[in-house]
């Protein structure tokens, strides 16, 4: 409402000023004075008026009045006053762009505009000179121009209906986007796990409140550069290098999960296992990443103590049982002869404490991540000839096929005792697992940087999540456990630790009813040897 008044009153103020400073006598004027008068109260009323509580068509009061006071404003010398006329134009807008009924608008627009052309006649003011068709002169083009402007509206009502539509469009999803935003980072300022966004460029996007407690840890808010942040290896002491961040490693595309590193100093320092994948627009670049920090101090803690306690108890046993087993040897070797039954009695005495001893042995040698090897130029090919000879006995008492595929000679500079363990353990466990009637092949062969064995077997297999598991201290496939056979979840962590203490790798595959093959992969000559050099001196 003001602002459609407002144009007219300060129109009128500015003729009213003019007409004071040039025409005295015609500013003077009572009609005229009340015509100023009367549009400045239609904008005070404009203003001030609760129109919203009114009637709808209350509010056509004002235009209506602005006819009448622009008429007064006519009152006065015709030719001086005769141009006011125009400022019709004004309320007919206003009514053109309401919402009444379109023939009251032009009712309005008609009756209104005849009464500013008829005042001065009925006023007095000015003789009629040129009969009636200056007086329906203005009513007409007042007419004409509202009924133009009423034609026009609807197009422009449509559009300011459609812009009215899309604001409120916007204004939900807004608010939809400012609600989801307001539940996301409640849920992730609610879990444990450190969340960290980044763009192509590597600056953050997005962080939540786990992830800040580590960064305060690593000093990130108060350097901002990575070669300052307080990250390590899992040794807590050496520097993690830049290129094997976590945030570094995705931005190159990498996706991986559980990177073991060590964030902070001293007794605030904390494990943390990182998982991190990079995220790929639509033309397949690389627009950022997605990191993702658990806390598992306490775990890595429980783990050590654990090793801790294996290795110390293990030593307890060793050596009261090699004393046990020795003493049993002199029982057995003794000059005087014994009872046949006694003698069957220290054999299985025997034979029980040799298989404690080898426990214990295994043991031992999961207790710590390395295996000390001493590794010396040996022909593979004949320590599985010999693996697959100690083997065959026990294959042919579970009815198992035996086979080697071991042609040539493969030399290589290997621990022989340490790998001739690997392969028993690799061969007994195919035989263990393979039914009556089954096969177990063993292959080797040799490339310019590499010599694997392959063992396969025909077994009841496993599942894809159990392949992830086989390597893991103590761990049995539930299969095994039903079918109750004899083991204690050690064989394959200690020939993995075997393997990787020769700088090579050993992987699985195989599917539940099919079977599985183990593939070992022991690097060149030069490769073992300087593998074996840097685990003797970590050793010292």
């Amino acid at each position: 409402m003001v602002l459609c008044q407002t144009p007219l009153a300060l129109i009128v103020l500015g003729i009213g000023s003019i007409a004071a400073m040039l025409r005295p006598g015609s500013a003077a004027e009572p009609g005229f004075v009340l015509g100023v008068g009367m549009v400045l109260v239609l904008l005070a009323v404009a203003a001030v008026v609760p129109w919203h509580r009114l009637p709808p068509g209350s509010i056509l009061l004002v235009p209506a009045l602005d006819f009448v006071a622009i008429a007064l404003l006519r009152s006065g010398p015709l030719e001086t006053q005769a141009a006011l006329g125009v400022l019709a134009l004004l309320p007919v807008l206003w009514l053109m762009r309401s919402s009444v009924p379109q023939w009251i608008g032009l009712g309005l627009t008609f009756l209104g505009s005849l009464l500013i052309a008829v005042w001065p006649v009925v006023d007095a003011a000015e003789p009629l000179r040129d009969g009636y068709i200056e007086i329906l002169l203005l009513p007409i083009v007042m007419l004409c121009v509202g009924a133009v402007l009423r034609l026009a509206s609807p197009g422009a009502r449509t559009r300011a209906a459609e812009a009215k539509h899309t604001d409120r469009e916007l204004y939900d999803l807004l608010s939809a986007a400012t609600e989801r935003e307001r539940v996301l980072t409640a849920i992730l300022n609610t879990v444990d796990v450190g969340l960290t966004a980044v763009d192509a460029h590597g600056s953050t996007t997005l962080t939540n409140r786990q992830q800040d407690l580590f960064n305060r840890l690593a000093d990130a808010h108060e350097k901002g550069q990575d070669r300052d942040l307080l990250l390590f290896e899992p040794d807590g002491t050496t520097p993690l290098p830049p290129d094997r961040r976590p945030v570094h490693r995705a931005l190159s595309g990498e996706t991986f999960t559980d990177q073991l590193l060590r964030v902070g100093e001293g007794e605030a320092q904390r494990a943390l296992s990182t998982a991190a994948r990079p995220l790929i627009d639509a033309d397949g670049t690389i627009a950022g990443a997605l990191v993702a920090c658990s806390d598992i101090t306490e775990l890595v803690e429980a783990v050590s103590a654990k090793d801790a306690f294996i290795s110390n108890i293990s030593h307890e046993f060793h050596a009261p049982l090699t004393s046990v087993i020795g003493y049993l040897e002199l029982v057995r070797e003794d000059e005087y002869a014994l009872p046949e039954h006694l003698k069957d009695y220290l054999e299985v005495a025997s034979r029980n404490a040799e298989r404690v001893l080898q426990l214990v042995a295994d043991l031992l040698s999961t207790a710590g991540d390395r295996v000390r090897v001493h590794p010396r130029p040996v022909d593979l090919s004949a320590l599985i000839d010999m693996s697959v000879r100690s083997n065959r006995l026990r294959a042919g008492t579970n009815g198992v096929v035996l086979r080697s595929e071991v042609h040539a000679p493969l030399w290589t500079l290997i621990d022989p005792l340490r790998i001739s363990q690997v392969l028993d353990n690799l061969l007994s466990n195919a035989i263990k697992y393979t039914d009556h009637g089954g096969s177990v092949i063993i292959r080797a062969h040799e490339t310019p940087t590499a010599i694997r064995v392959q063992v396969e077997d025909r077994g009841m297999g496993m599942t894809e999540q159990e392949m992830h598991l086989i390597f893991s201290r103590f761990y049995r496939t539930p299969a095994a456990r039903r079918a109750e056979i004899e083991g204690a979840g050690l064989g394959l962590a200690i020939t993995r630790a075997i393997v990787e203490s020769h700088g090579g790798t050993i992987r699985c595959s195989s599917a539940p009813g099919e079977g599985s093959c183990f593939t070992v992969t022991l690097p060149v000559n030069g490769d073992v040897e300087r593998t074996h050099q840097a685990s003797f001196e970590d050793s010292v």
